[in-house]
């Protein structure tokens, strides 16, 4: 009964093209930034990185089927896009200062979410003989799952949360930057720009520092640019082509009255 609207929701969504699941995955982060900023200015904001960043990790476990590429694709690279237009909103309506400062609450928002989960994950297990009881049945399950998805590898926390800061900071740097270049103008040009060459920045970094230089077995850097680089890179020209209309619609959306940074 708990799953009696979501189930047949999920159904619908899984009969359409990976495609365009994707293209309404990122109408909802739009509307969601957009009604973020409305309701709450910059904090509303934070809050969409916050989660976006956090969702994205746990969607990048999750493959799908796309047309464009014979292998399986990890998920996660939409949401984490709109990350980057996040920033540049923040920096475009608030200051380049603020934008710093989402970055570093997100960067504590996936320390802080890691170590309380490990700590969670390090409970002993419940008792075979105490599952029988109403409500354990999914335990075993939930457990493994859990661990799963919230175990990380050191190696590659480490090199998404380098790769996040380094990324993010340029892309806060870069697009301040273009804005003074053209006197503030140019807005399609300086959010295209900076959000490309910042998720470019991400990408390698993210995979030199993971498949390549921590890794105990690196792979080949022909495999490292065809499939890690390029393969997710042009997703991410995709959603920041869709981007711009965004940042163009978040002055309509930008509260009347100035929002507490």
């Amino acid at each position: 009964m708990d799953t009696l609207l979501i189930v047949p929701l999920i159904k619908a969504l899984q009969s359409l093209p990976a495609e365009l699941v994707s293209l309404i995955l990122f109408g909802a982060c739009s509307i969601a930034i957009l009604l973020l900023l409305r309701l709450f200015g910059a904090n509303g904001l934070y809050l969409y990185n916050i989660v976006a960043v956090l969702a994205s990790n746990i969607q990048v476990l999750r493959g799908a089927q796309f047309s464009m590429s014979a292998e399986p694709v990890a998920l996660g690279t939409v949401v984490f896009a709109t990350t980057y237009l996040c920033s540049d909103m923040l920096t475009e309506h608030y200051g380049k200062e603020a934008a710093k400062k989402g970055v570093w609450f997100c960067f504590a928002a996936q320390l802080l979410m890691t170590l309380l989960m490990i700590i969670t994950i390090g409970h002993p297990p419940v008792p075979l003989e105490a599952l029988g009881s109403p409500g354990t049945e999914h335990m075993p399950l939930a457990e493994q799952a859990l661990s799963l998805l919230f175990t990380p590898s050191p190696r590659l926390l480490f090199a998404s949360l380098l790769a996040f800061v380094i990324s993010q900071f340029n892309d806060i740097w870069l697009f301040h930057w273009i804005g003074k270049l053209t006197e503030q103008r140019w807005l399609w040009f300086r959010t295209t720009v900076s959000s490309l060459v910042s998720a470019l920045v991400d990408t390698i970094i993210f995979s030199l520092l993971s498949w390549v230089i921590l890794a105990p077995q690196p792979i080949s850097l022909s495999v490292i640019i065809f499939t890690y680089i390029l393969g997710t890179f042009v997703m991410r020209v995709l959603v920041n082509l869709l981007s711009t209309p965004v940042m163009y619609l978040s002055y309509l959306f930008k509260p009347l009255r100035p929002a507490y940074v």
